[in-house]
Formats: C-alpha cells, structure tokens, sequence
C-alpha cells in the first residue's frame, strides 16, 4: 500500500446531506375521522412511526441518484445499492456509470474507486463534523434535533405520499433544503431532493427496500487492496 503525504481531498459536496434524505416513516391506523388517518398525523407522529418502521437491525435498498451543478448546466445521474447496519454503519455501492464504494463501521470512512485504484480514507468525526450520518437511517426522530420540518405546499403532495420539508437550524452552504417524498401506506422514503446555497440539486430515488436481512459486519469495512494510491479525506 503506498500513502501520499497528507493528501487533502474534499469529497462531492452532496456527500454529508445525500443520505440524510434516507428512510422516514410508516403508516398508523387510527379510528375513522373526517380525514384520512394518514392525513391526520402530526408532524412528531409521522417521526414516532418512521422510527417503528426502520427499528430493524439493517436495511438495504436499491437508489437512482441524479446531480445537477446549476452553474455548468451539467446534470449526472447514477444507481446502485445501499446497506446500513446498526449502531451507524453504512455502505453505498455505486454500479453505474462508474463502479465506487463509500464504507463506513461508524468510526472510519473509506471512499474506493477500483477503476484507479484509490482510496479516500479519514475518520467519521473529523470528516462528517456533528452529523452523524448513518444515525439519520437508524434514528430518524434525531432529524427534529437539526431541522425544521413541515409539509411542503407542492404539486407533488398526492392523496397517498407525503412531501416533508426540512430546513437546517444552522446554516449550512451545501445543505438549505431537503425535500422527502413519503409513501403514507409503507412510510418508505420513495425520493429526496437536497439543495444547496449554488442552486445545486440531488434527488436519490429508493426502491427494493428490504429489512432484517442479516447483512455481514464485513461490508462495513474496507480493506486497502495492495499498491493503492491512499488519499486523506478533509474534515469539514
């Protein structure tokens, strides 16, 4: 394994905030009122049932990923699978276009392109700073402690989903708005739409959720293949 000295590398600015998006809610039956149940639902009690939903030990699901940097015009789109395990371990396996991984056990983060042989290595707490990202999948109601939510005023609010949107109490240049589309019937998060201060837009579509699945501790950690070009990662 060769290392460079201290190589510093700011990884895409979606990195911190595109999973925050992730997987919020599921649906309660309540007696029958003038609403629909799932229309009756206060915000804190959308959070108490999306906690219920993803109480699982881990979840995995399918993602289509599309980026657009509004100052070039330029829009990207990606898809793959991604893999969270409890107390916050993370692994997103990005297949198309190009093949790479981001893998966390919750202490470290390595970020592999094999195409190059490089990897991108620091630690969760010196790169994501005070947002502990995996714990937004295994402990959503912790999104009330950062952001103001309400439901949005869009087109897209349909009889039978959910569009929630956060604001960040702190400012934060790479995140201003997320937007959440929510299945009322599963509580499944279906998409997310993260903005930031540039006009830059990422919104992830999540399909084939699956739950309680076993996954193996060793996805969650990475092990340096030989001679590979190892870069540090830059805290925020």
């Amino acid at each position: 394994m060769r290392k460079r000295d201290v190589i510093c590398v700011r990884f895409a600015p979606w990195l911190p905030y595109l999973c925050v998006a992730l997987f919020l809610m599921s649906f309660a039956l309540l007696s029958r009122h003038t609403c629909a149940a799932s229309d009756c639902l206060s915000i804190s009690e959308i959070f108490e049932q999306v906690q219920r939903r993803y109480a699982a030990a881990d979840f995995e699901a399918d993602f289509f990923q599309q980026s657009r940097i509004e100052a070039m015009g330029i829009v990207d789109t990606a898809e793959g699978h991604v893999c969270f395990r409890r107390p916050a371990m993370m692994r997103w396996h990005y297949r198309i276009p190009e093949e790479y991984l981001i893998i966390s056990d919750g202490e470290s983060v390595w970020i592999y392109r094999p195409a190059d042989n490089q990897v991108m290595v620091g630690s969760c707490a010196g790169y994501f700073g005070d947002i502990k990202l995996a714990e937004f999948f295994t402990e959503p109601r912790k999104l009330l402690d950062d952001f103001v939510v309400r439901l949005s005023a869009t087109e897209s609010q349909k009889k039978d989903l959910f569009v929630l949107k956060l604001l960040p109490k702190k400012k934060r240049p790479n995140l201003v708005e997320l937007l959440l589309t929510v299945s009322k019937n599963t509580f499944d998060i279906l998409e997310s739409v993260t903005s930031n201060a540039f006009g830059d837009k990422t919104s992830i579509r999540f399909s084939d959720f699956k739950f309680d699945q076993g996954l193996d501790l060793s996805l969650f950690v990475f092990k340096i293949p030989k001679n590979a070009d190892v870069l540090e990662l830059e805290g925020q």
